[in-house]
């Protein structure tokens, strides 16, 4: 052995001492840890996500310049310093309108008037969006540094192979020929430099702040080109906007709290009194123990007006709702002449006594209205739901961009009760996938428990949006989509396995199960206005105004354009029938009113047409 050989072998003569098991298994580590670094920073680099921005469509990708750059194309670009750790930052390009947004063909001011309103929902509560992003680009990232990581492994498993052993033999021959080392520096230059130095360019403190997005988010916010006057002459437009919206949501939580606090202090004084009265209330109590107070008129079927999307259904207005006449005299508990039904004074005095029934909060038609997300979860909270049920047109064209909408109302509602949702004719099947994504329990045509309940339901066969005519998504209409619900509901009644309620949007697919006496209880939505609860063939049908301050054909984005309402229905645990419900209403004017528990219509004896009788 040469003496150069001899003093090389006495430098790594430590490394020779190792046992050969126990060298390998350091390379294998060394090769592990040295291609996972190499992933990680090239997948983290090259992320990419596709989501929205407002109304827009925005692509997102990672940079390494420290900062958030939004670019609106020509008309400039909004700068902020990043909050991300390692010098790491943002470049947001921000695309179109979406054309079930844009409504294309409309009024241009109405169309501007209806972007604005965009903006403001998106400043007034941006987290939803911005978490969206940050989830899209990690698990983009992630994505891309596990297939990275595995390429590199298989690569270097395949060259061992290859080498027959002789790896690192092969690879110091191949380095030794000419031209092989440069050629390898210059490759390796051009992977690896070149990006990180496109990464780490940034924009150079270009642009400027403007004065009035001043004790905002956005005051240190550098604006280049057009978008700086844009800012500087309509700026302040949007920051009224968001403080009005933010103001006005505020207002309608307080009162909403205080109204839940009032009542429940004035149930103490109530208790304080009754048991004070040294036995005077022995008249006020039945055989079983039970107060009877006084019932409490269940409310009258609204008229059913030209709602959006109300108009599309190939039948008659008067099948999902009664005309208003007044009531015949009927025994408690027995139905009138117009499907409704008298209050019984001992189911109310169970209703009362009951400490154990399931309660469920009914919402529908939100239509994109991320301020009610919070009034919804303290609604929840406060009346102690066991569940949500969402009858659909949770967004408004049913588009990608609409997902922050969708993030905003679970985070609204919370984690701790689950959501059981229907979807309407302004949901899409991307919908639908984003609220599973966010945890949701979707009906898609079989039933599914939830909370002691067994709910039947489907997304709604047509899909609305602005400016494009309503079209069919799948070869059903929403009368045959109820002719098949209907029978799924009977052949589960006919397997012992019946339905306790049918969650749909439309009511025109919701009368055919109650009709068949396959289905206790339809709950939908759509017409945005209230009808029922009314007796409907052999069950009960009701129909929930807008959550969301939806009016005819017009959606509410920012403080309230009609008032919202929110339903509580609680139902007997063993029998699985409501008994009774309450309506929480919020007016155009921060107000709250938590309408009284009224009895839940009984199940009729025999079939109750919803057709008026001739007089």
């Amino acid at each position: 052995m040469s003496t150069e050989a001899q003093a090389q072998r006495h430098r790594v003569e430590w490394w020779h001492r190792l046992r050969p098991m126990t060298r390998r298994g350091i390379r294998a580590g060394i090769t592990v840890m040295v291609t996972g670094l190499v992933a990680l920073v090239i997948g983290v680099l090259s992320a990419h996500y596709t989501g929205s921005l407002g109304p827009h469509e925005a692509e997102y990708t990672v940079r390494l310049n420290n900062e958030i750059r939004v670019d609106m194309g020509p008309l400039g670009a909004l700068i902020i310093d990043s909050p991300l750790p390692l010098h790491l930052g943002v470049d947001v390009q921000v695309k179109e309108i979406p054309i079930g947004l844009a409504a294309p063909g409309a009024n241009p001011v109405a169309g501007l008037t209806a972007d604005l309103q965009s903006y403001t929902q998106f400043f007034a509560n941006p987290e939803p969006a911005i978490r969206e992003a940050a989830d899209g680009l990690i698990t983009n990232a992630l994505g891309r540094v596990a297939l990275l990581w595995s390429i590199q492994l298989t690569l270097v498993a395949c060259l061992r192979l290859a080498g027959h052993g002789l790896l690192r033999e092969t690879m110091k021959n191949a380095l030794r020929q000419p031209g092989v080392p440069p050629l390898t520096i210059a490759v390796v230059v051009a992977l690896v430099l070149v990006p990180l130095v496109d990464a780490t360019r940034g924009s150079g403190n270009v642009g400027r702040t403007s004065a009035v997005l001043d004790g905002t988010p956005l005051e240190d916010a550098r604006i280049t080109g057009r978008l700086a006057t844009i800012v500087d002459y309509y700026g302040g437009y949007v920051v009224d906007a968001i403080d009005k919206n933010s103001e006005f949501y505020a207002g309608v939580q307080a009162n909403l709290t205080s109204a839940f606090e009032a009542e429940r202090a004035a149930q103490a004084g109530d208790e304080d009194s009754a048991g004070s009265a040294d036995g005077a209330g022995e008249d006020a109590t039945d055989a079983h123990g039970l107060s009877s107070p006084e019932p409490s008129e269940p409310s009258e079927p609204s008229e059913p007006g030209a709602g959006a999307g109300g108009g599309e259904n190939p039948t008659s207005v008067a099948s999902a709702s009664a005309e208003e006449t007044e009531q015949d005299e009927a025994p408690a508990g027995e139905p009138t002449s117009d499907g409704e039904a008298t209050p019984s004074t001992e189911d109310q005095a169970v209703a009362d006594a009951e400490t154990d029934l399931i309660t469920g909060v009914m919402v529908t038609d939100l239509h994109c209205n991320i301020g009610m997300a919070e009034v919804i979860g303290t609604a929840v909270a406060e009346s102690d739901a066991d569940l949500i049920m969402n009858a659909g047109d949770t967004v408004m064209a049913g588009t990608s961009v609409e997902s922050y909408c969708i993030k905003a109302f679970a985070d609204g509602f919370g984690d701790d009760v689950p959501v059981v949702f229907a979807d309407g004719n302004h949901d899409s099947r991307t919908t639908t996938e984003e609220e599973v994504a966010a945890g949701w329990i979707p009906l898609l045509g079989d039933p599914v428990e939830v909370a002691g309940l067994r709910f039947l339901g489907d997304t709604d066969p047509t899909l609305s949006s602005l400016g494009v005519p309503t079209r069919q998504t799948r070869d059903e209409t929403v009368l045959e989509m109820g002719d098949r619900l209907a029978a799924t509901g009977c052949d589960l009644a006919d397997d012992g396995q019946p339905v306790d309620v049918l969650l749909i949007h439309s009511p025109y697919a919701g009368r055919q199960i109650l009709e068949s006496g396959c289905a206790p209880v339809s709950l939908s939505g759509h017409l945005h206005q209230q009808v029922g609860p009314r007796q409907l063939g052999w069950g009960t049908q009701y129909v929930g105004a807008s959550t969301g301050g939806a009016g005819a054909g017009k959606p509410t984005i920012g403080p309230l354009n009609n008032p919202a309402t929110i339903t509580v229905i609680r139902w007997d645990p063993e029998t699985q029938l409501p008994v009774d419900y309450r309506v929480i209403t919020i007016g155009t004017d921060t107000s709250v009113e938590l309408g009284e528990w009224a009895l839940w219509p009984s199940q009729p004896t025999e079939f109750v047409s919803g057709q008026e009788p001739d007089d």
